[in-house]
């Protein structure tokens, strides 16, 4: 399977033990956010930048390397 920045999001947050909801809850960012983003569903986010501040955010929370993340989501 190719490599999306959905999936190595969620692969990131799996690597930590971390459920979707404990980071949504965390974030303070509804579960279906989180999961859209996960799954490449960027037709369910608001906007690209919504989305890349997103995923910056869980980058973060998840204390992981952003760049290689953003360059794989839409612009």
């Amino acid at each position: 399977a190719p490599v999306t920045a959905g999936g190595l999001l969620r692969q990131a947050r799996e690597a930590q033990g971390l459920h979707i909801a404990a980071l949504a809850a965390a974030l303070k960012v509804p579960v279906r956010k989180l999961e859209a983003l996960e799954r490449d569903r960027w037709d369910e986010l608001p906007d690209a930048t919504f989305t890349r501040a997103l995923a910056q955010t869980v980058c973060r929370a998840l204390k992981t390397d952003a760049a290689p993340i953003l360059a794989l989501l839409p612009r």
